[in-house]
């Protein structure tokens, strides 16, 4: 365990706002907890929020034109609405601490489209006062599009300048940026597959690499990471889904370049009809789908330093009804270890199992998506406290 004042990740992104990105045309900002949970129909616009703090992540491992691939180039990423000569689309981001000493951090980023490619056009990190205003001005950009940071410039258009925030050493440093580096180096997404988690990986992660990949293919190089005491946490913390399983193995590496390895679960079962028990190693590919997905979640979450932002779309695929809600317990429980969760749902009870006023509901309405806390709403308020958050969200869905 982590004590308090140790905690790898001492801020709170307390705040995204979207500009003219995917879904996302001018919604208000989205305000976030330690613990998030996002509803809405199809086509809503949930995804747009974790994407862009995705292509985000990308862009700081790698560069904005890798970043854009997936989507098929930058164009698929600006709003469809957006009639700017120059296309582009906005993020801001704003950091709070729970030390009321500690000033918010609010960063910028604008990115256009220029022949095709995405260009970083402006980017700001700030501290703010209590009264909003800016304090200190710590990255900015200039009139000649140098984006520049305690001194040293990026000019390359598809490089941020965020990530030479912690690698710049100077005695000007304000120790309030000492965060930011770790905090992207363990932000994790996940739309983990079944297939993936189950063909192996490199016996270690490469150093520009998440800690778990997008579908959840290096989860053997995860488990390689975690000490012998992390080992049993993730066994004893899995055993309140799965009892009878009591370790876990990942194989050796052969010798050679790039060999893969992969994971197996040690079951406990009769042996020899009712005479005795045994120890069997069950291999990845043997798993089911849903134990495959509780392992690399619990995996993540025993890890010491843990992630510092865990994003996870629709956490209740291949997962049972009693143990999606012991998985939600302790994804929520993973905020007092520092780590920031973000997850996405179409299942109305999984409301029901979480805190009403971690739900983010998110709406489309003649073209426009609006991220709204799901308590606030005046159609929910209406409800009898006693009617679950489930049957609340059904019932005022129907009438919108």
């Amino acid at each position: 365990m982590i004590d308090d004042d140790k905690k790898p990740n001492l801020r709170l992104l307390s705040s995204l706002q979207l500009e003219r990105f995917k879904a996302a045309f001018k919604p208000d900002a989205i305000p976030l907890r330690l613990f998030n949970v996002v509803i809405g129909r199809n086509g809503s616009g949930k995804s747009t929020m974790l994407e862009a703090l995705q292509w985000l992540d990308a862009t700081m491992r790698r560069d904005a034109r890798e970043a854009c691939d997936r989507y098929f180039g930058i164009g698929d990423l600006i709003n469809l609405r957006s009639q700017t000569l120059i296309p582009f689309f906005r993020l801001i981001l704003t950091w709070k601490s729970k030390d009321k000493a500690a000033r918010p951090l609010r960063y910028t980023l604008k990115v256009e489209e220029k022949m095709g490619m995405p260009v970083i056009a402006t980017e700001e990190l700030v501290s703010l006062r209590a009264s909003g205003y800016v304090n200190v001005k710590y990255l900015t950009t200039t009139t000649h599009g140098e984006r520049t940071f305690s001194g040293v410039s990026v000019r390359e258009p598809d490089r941020l300048a965020l990530g030479i925030v912690g690698s710049v050493s100077t005695e000007t440093t304000d120790p309030t940026l000492a965060f930011l580096p770790g905090y992207w180096a363990r932000a994790v997404f996940l739309r983990l597959s079944p297939n993936r988690l189950a063909q192996g990986s490199l016996a270690t992660r490469r150093s520009f690499e998440p800690l778990l990949d997008e579908e959840g293919q290096n989860l053997p190089a995860l488990i390689n990471e975690l000490t012998r005491d992390q080992r049993e946490r993730l066994i004893e913390a899995m055993q309140e889904m799965l009892p009878g399983i009591r370790n876990v193995r990942v194989s050796e590496a052969a010798i050679g370049r790039d060999t893969r390895v992969n994971y197996s679960l040690l079951e406990q079962m009769p042996y020899q009809g009712r005479r005795g028990r045994s120890q069997f190693p069950i291999p990845s590919w043997m798993l089911s789908e849903g134990t495959r997905r509780i392992t690399a979640i619990l995996a993540l979450l025993v890890r010491e330093p843990p992630p510092s932002l865990l994003c996870i779309e629709e956490i209740e695929n291949g997962l049972d009804p009693w143990t999606v809600r012991a998985v939600l317990r302790y994804l929520e429980a993973a905020g007092r270890q520092g780590t920031q969760v973000v997850v996405t749902t179409h299942s109305p009870w999984v409301l029901d199992a979480v805190p009403i006023e971690s739900i983010l509901q998110v709406r489309r309405t003649d073209g426009d998506t609006r991220y709204e806390h799901f308590a606030s709403r005046a159609e929910i308020k209406a409800f009898s406290p006693s009617v679950p958050a489930g049957t609340r969200y059904i019932n005022a869905a129907q009438n919108e």
